[in-house]
């Protein structure tokens, strides 16, 4: 369905006004069909997690954070991993979706359980804990006690401040040889839904004109590639793999002039 910017960021602007989050998840489900019930389709984001965990030797105590509703993505990897934590800032787990992609990844992957999924004890049975409302800048677990993290397009709806104290807790907690596999959507959202913007569109407005558009319940704060790098390396990080991919083939004239000096 095709959802003119401007106005799903009015719907946006609503649902702060009113504190409603239900409301999001009714528009996902039932308006937009993000958060439809359909057939699984494993993503290459999933795979290349998987693949990371195991080339590093980085299958025990996983952290994720942003998990979301369904954790396909988590039931994917839990025939590799021991454990999983993963959290939420707000509750947003539905077992309803949860117990659907249960049951298509178990014909996919041997997984730890048969046992269907409906309660946090259950998806236990499959090493996975999930915790929510839970903060991931401020975790009880202890120093170089984590193995991974994983992020599957979630640091681009994270405030920069936040983001640094999220990985400055994240280089406390992880082992010395640990890793953290992150996925990045650098793609305008409202494009997602509305053909007729680029995917860049969100770059052509100055702060204070952006934040007319930009939700707490629909956050994205724009940085670019080479503002993560920057933040990983302040934190402590070392980049060992990038792997970059551009969707948008035709860059609006105004943002190739205003990004005419970056990378």
């Amino acid at each position: 369905m095709n959802i003119p910017w401007k106005i799903k960021s009015t719907i946006f602007k609503l649902i702060d006004f009113f504190n409603a989050p239900s409301a999001l998840y009714f528009l996902q489900k039932y308006v937009t069909g993000r958060s439809k019930i359909g057939s699984l389709q494993i993503s290459p984001i999933w795979k290349a997690h998987k693949s990371y965990l195991n080339q590093y030797g980085a299958t025990e105590n996983i952290f994720e954070f942003g998990a979301g509703k369904s954790l396909a993505q988590n039931l994917f990897i839990s025939d590799i991993a021991t454990n999983q934590t993963i959290v939420d800032l707000n509750p947003m787990i539905d077992f309803r979706l949860v117990e659907h992609v249960r049951s298509q990844i178990s014909e996919l992957v041997v997984l730890k359980s048969q046992s269907k999924i409906s309660s946090l004890d259950e998806l236990s049975l499959y090493g996975i804990e999930y915790r929510a409302p839970y903060d991931a800048s401020k975790t009880d677990f202890t120093d170089k006690s984590l193995s991974a993290c994983i992020s599957t397009n979630t640091l681009e709806h994270i405030p920069k401040d936040s983001i640094i104290a999220i990985f400055s807790e994240l280089f406390r907690t992880l082992k010395d040889d640990g890793i953290v596999s992150a996925k990045i959507d650098y793609s305008d959202h409202y494009a997602h839904t509305d053909k007729s913007i680029s995917l860049l569109n969100y770059l052509k407005f100055d702060e204070k004109t952006w934040k007319k558009y930009n939700h707490y319940c629909h956050y994205q704060n724009r940085l670019r590639h080479y503002d993560y790098v920057e933040i990983f390396n302040r934190c402590g990080f070392v980049v060992i793999e990038e792997d970059l991919s551009f969707s948008e083939e035709n860059i609006p004239a105004e943002i190739a002039e205003l990004f005419k000096d970056k990378d």
